[in-house]
């Protein structure tokens, strides 16, 4: 049957549709074209709530690169106001961009507001992109801060039995990937959750469910990933932390929220990766939002289905 859009997003996203339309007019491996198109939608942070307060922070990397973090958490917090006598919860969080594009910085604004609302405080990891930095760089950047947040939990009122991953789009697959790697060595305490927004999780992915408006093409895929894995993208050669849905067993990985859409490029690969965790009989909570594409919420600020899904979001970042 003919695709059926959210009459909401048609409506709401009706002004820009022609931008829609501009954003699939990269060739393949176009990095340079797609940053500045993307680039071309930044604003400056707006302020932050008087609640909130934002701290830069630095982790070091393997190979000695700093790689900054940005800290969102509740201003003026008092060590007897947290939650456990270990700490308060914390969530790690990693952006989005296809492993190419967009920044710590730039992703800010969801997350303020969620520190805002809930109180739970956020560590957004500046990794860096490829292809100037390929796997397993990103990777590497990623765990360096995970191990560094572990490692200053007391400092930092942080209760490590109650960290989560999260991130949306190839942040997503990060944090996957970042389960990954916790459980194969052990880290202790354990995650104590993964939240998955539209997670890019599969490098064999090419088919675009979206039509003309995908928000995410075929296109972008495979410049993403060959981006992120070079001419190993497709092959039996790109390891499950690269690319989290060729691994074996989810046994002994965290709890999973995961959201998608239903005309989301990723939506196949995020319901094959959430129904192994069903079978293998982890805690599941999953949405898939009918008739939208992947990133519906930058042009669906304010609607029903976007108050729904941060609400969603919302209620799993505190649930651990």
């Amino acid at each position: 049957m003919p695709l059926q859009y959210d009459p909401e997003f048609i409506k709401e996203a009706a002004p820009t549709l022609h931008i829609l339309g501009n954003a699939g007019k990269f060739p393949v491996h176009d990095v340079k074209g797609r940053r500045a198109y993307f680039a071309s939608f930044t604003r400056d942070l707006p302020p932050l709530p008087e609640n909130v307060e934002k701290i830069i922070r630095q982790a070091p990397a393997p190979d000695g690169y700093q790689v900054p973090i940005h800290h969102i958490r509740v201003k003026g917090k008092q060590p007897e106001e947290t939650t456990s006598t270990n700490g308060d919860p914390a969530i790690i969080h990693f952006h989005g961009g296809g492993y190419f594009l967009l920044s710590a910085e730039m992703c800010l604004p969801p997350l303020i507001q969620a520190v805002s609302q809930t109180g739970v405080q956020i560590l957004s990891i500046d990794y860096r992109l490829a292809p100037e930095n390929p796997y397993p760089v990103p990777f590497n950047d990623c765990w360096a801060a995970l191990q560094w947040v572990y490692a200053n939990a007391t400092e930092l009122n942080i209760d490590t039995a109650r960290i989560a991953v999260m991130g949306e789009s190839a942040g997503g697959g990060l944090a996957a990937a970042l389960t990954l790697k916790a459980r194969d060595t052990n880290l202790s305490p354990p995650l104590a959750k993964q939240i998955l927004v539209y997670p890019m999780l599969d490098d064999r992915t090419t088919t675009n469910h979206a039509g003309e408006l995908a928000m995410w093409t075929e296109a972008d895929n495979i410049t993403g990933w060959t981006a992120y894995v070079g001419e190993h993208r497709g092959t039996e050669k790109v390891e499950p932390y690269a690319a989290p849905a060729r691994v074996e067993s989810v046994d002994g990985l965290p709890s999973l929220y995961l959201d998608s859409a239903q005309l989301d490029m990723f939506v196949h690969e995020d319901l094959e990766y959430a129904r192994r965790f069903v079978t293998a009989n982890i805690p599941v909570d999953l949405h898939v939002y009918p008739g939208l594409p992947h990133g519906f919420e930058a042009f669906l600020a304010g609607t029903s289905v976007t108050k729904r899904a941060y609400e969603n979001r919302f209620k799993a970042m505190v649930s651990f």
